[in-house]
């Protein structure tokens, strides 16, 4: 009896040592995809507290240290935002999610260059799942830099990639309604609204194309739907002053 005492003793100990990693895994798991809920209906307290009690579950996960920079993104707080997307690359440095959440970041901040090379960064990594979505951002920094053909080109590529992202046509459609040919932006706009129901931007855009066709029914539908399904949105709000428009339009003939 006794040379089985210790390994039961040492059975005992391991299992008051507390929960075990899958149990952190999978309550941080849990917290994850909660933020990511919220984080896409703008609901960023309810996203950042998920995060953080994610964070409290599995401090060293990256992908948690890439929410947190999303949800702080979202808000507009841009330090805050660059130092968790930092803090996953020092993690795993070839992450390319956060590398490319950087490009977005320096996109939106203006710098073209540098968001560039944090796009051909992440794509360089040949496991990156969702690599269109680098494509489509590398696509976008090229128009902001005034070259729309290498703009499209990569926009092309994410398209192949994934014929169903919504974001890429949305952007293959403002470029198309900058140069004035309707009809290309009028479908991109539509695909992007089939790929993606919740995309008021597109709806927004696509209702400014009827406008400019002159079929004025079909645009004031968009404005509308935009007002009814984000009626707290900064496009619901766009959407209205077209709709103002409109009625002062009618009024005046």
């Amino acid at each position: 009896m006794r040379r089985f005492f210790l390994p039961a003793l040492l059975l005992i100990v391991v299992a008051s040592c507390g929960p075990s990693v899958t149990y952190h895994e999978r309550a941080a798991g849990m917290h994850k995809e909660l933020a990511y809920v919220y984080l896409k209906d703008g609901r960023y307290p309810e996203a950042l507290r998920e995060a953080l009690l994610a964070r409290a579950e599995r401090p060293r996960d990256p992908e948690v240290y890439n929410i947190l920079g999303l949800i702080y993104m979202g808000r507009r707080d841009y330090a805050k935002a660059r130092a968790q997307f930092e803090e996953a690359l020092r993690l795993d440095p070839k992450y390319s999610e956060a590398l490319n959440n950087l490009g977005a970041l320096s996109l939106l901040q203006g710098d073209y260059d540098t968001a560039i090379s944090y796009f051909e960064k992440a794509l360089d990594n040949p496991l990156y799942v969702n690599p269109f979505m680098a494509l489509t951002n590398l696509g976008w920094a090229w128009h902001k830099k005034g070259d729309d053909e290498k703009a499209l080109s990569y926009l092309e590529k994410a398209l192949k990639l994934n014929p169903r992202y919504a974001k890429a046509y949305y952007y293959a459609g403002l470029i198309a309604f900058g140069q004035g040919r309707w009809d290309e932006a009028k479908l991109n706009f539509r695909r992007a609204v089939r790929f993606d129901h919740a995309d008021m931007a597109s709806r927004f855009w696509l209702g400014e194309v009827y406008f400019r066709l002159g079929e004025v029914e079909k645009a004031r539908h968009l404005w509308q739907s935009v007002t009814q399904l984000a009626p707290e949105s900064e496009w619901a709000l766009k959407a209205e002053e077209k709709l103002l428009l409109l009625e002062k339009l009618s009024n005046d003939t």
